[in-house]
């Protein structure tokens, strides 16, 4: 089945075609929520409440863009959310919620590829600013993908992308580590 037919079948409420489309794009889904909420246990629930929104929403989704271009949008999204509920709990002085000792014990298994030194320093880049990052440099997206994707103009994305590689640089030159050697 192509992905033009699962997609149909999604919007006709026929969930074979979801079970295609999560074959087909679910370690792009895993992959993304992983790098942005820092823990496989935490991407797996993403993924898995990712598609679920895309079996719920699907019936919005018009073709104007690629289903991947759409679905990255949904999940990125998804974990900008669940990174803003976390900012909330823990200004709230809920150190203790489930999901901020989740990220900070997957922050220590972390592991796509990254050194430490680097994932360490993306943990410090804001949310927006290192989805577009981490689209463009992991996922090999085009600029006009990500905004695509996020919803945000061509330039909103390039200043993005390079504040966040200001920044990166930045906490790298405070671990004395040069981006020369990661």
């Amino acid at each position: 089945m192509t992905e033009l037919e699962a997609i149909n079948r999604c919007q006709r409420g026929d969930i074979t075609g979801l079970d295609v489309l999560y074959e087909m794009h679910r370690t792009k889904v895993f992959n993304l929520s992983w790098r942005m909420l820092g823990s496989p246990h935490d991407a797996e629930d993403s993924l898995q409440e990712v598609f679920l929104k895309v079996f719920d929403r699907i019936k919005n989704y018009r073709g104007d863009s690629a289903f991947s271009t759409w679905l990255y949008r949904m999940t990125t999204n998804h974990c900008l959310d669940i990174l803003r509920r976390r900012k909330i709990l823990a200004f709230l002085g809920f150190e203790n919620a489930p999901e901020i000792q989740d990220k900070k014990a997957g922050a220590k298994v972390m592991d796509l590829g990254l050194s430490p030194v680097i994932t360490k320093a993306l943990e410090k880049i804001p949310a927006k600013q290192k989805a577009c990052l981490l689209m463009r440099e992991m996922d090999e997206l085009s600029y006009e993908d990500i905004a695509s994707a996020l919803q945000l103009s061509l330039g909103s994305v390039k200043s993005n992308i390079h504040r966040a590689k200001a920044l990166l640089k930045e906490e790298l030159e405070k671990e004395g580590v040069s981006p020369e050697d990661v």
